[in-house]
């Protein structure tokens, strides 16, 4: 079974951590919603305190994992929240049981693996990985998540939230990007979908934001200004506030 922490009652809220991340780091979401929600955030296999478990490399073999995981605890219907890859992974969730998902928030991701703005190529990534191992390249990745890097308050945080990963997770998910799309099945979803970024994040591009949501029937973007890959983190209060109306306007 995945690792996970869990904090709160009510309707089940799920959050998906992504690339080099980890379940803690929607330690802040827990503490805002948890009045509201069973808010639960798990670590993929491989990751964080997930990092035993034998490590795959697919999206699908991550939705599989999480799914799993929901069915252990019982967890019917819930609200799917995804960041980046954990994006990825609540879309492919959501495409493949639509039933279970009540509501949807893709949080700075996309539809589709090929990222041609990242600062490197997947495979540049991957040969880091393989010399330097995961500790270093993590450094160096998640600064890129925050507006002052290495320097933002909340960047050791976050570093620590998804300490632990494998070399094989990791290697995993980057083969995982280069094949992945979910693009032409974007119409199938037929729950509330809310697409959430800051403005100025690094990862993923404002057009492949606006293409999702005029893809998807019952989509509503937001942008947070000033925002960067971890706006969950850096400006809290107005995610958590997005967030919170999302999930209890009917």
């Amino acid at each position: 079974m995945l690792n996970y922490q869990r904090h709160g009652s009510g309707p089940a809220l799920v959050t998906q951590h992504g690339f080099l991340g980890g379940g803690g780091y929607f330690a802040p979401q827990m503490a805002a919603l948890g009045h509201a929600f069973d808010v639960i955030a798990p670590d993929l296999p491989g990751y964080a305190g997930s990092a035993e478990l034998p490590a795959v490399n697919s999206i699908k073999a991550l939705s599989d994992a999480l799914v799993e995981l929901l069915d252990d605890l019982r967890n019917e219907r819930f609200s799917l929240l995804g960041h980046s890859m954990g994006g990825m992974v609540a879309l492919q969730t959501a495409l493949d049981h639509p039933d279970r998902v009540e509501k949807l928030v893709l949080y700075a991701t996309n539809s589709s693996g090929n990222l041609p703005g990242r600062f490197e190529t997947f495979d540049e990534t991957a040969e880091k990985i393989r010399r330097d191992g995961v500790a270093p390249v993590a450094e160096f990745v998640t600064a890129t998540w925050f507006d002052d890097r290495d320097a933002a308050p909340m960047y050791p945080y976050c570093l620590n939230a998804g300490k632990g990963a494998s070399v094989e997770a990791v290697l995993g998910s980057l083969e995982a990007f280069k094949t992945w799309t979910v693009e032409d099945r974007l119409r199938e979803l037929q729950m509330p979908v809310l697409i959430i970024c800051g403005d100025r994040d690094r990862s993923y591009s404002l057009d492949g934001l606006i293409r999702m949501a005029s893809a998807i029937p019952q989509a509503e973007l937001c942008l947070l200004p000033g925002g960067f890959h971890c706006v969950h983190l850096e400006q809290s209060d107005l995610f958590n506030a997005a967030l919170l109306k999302f999930l209890t306007t009917r």
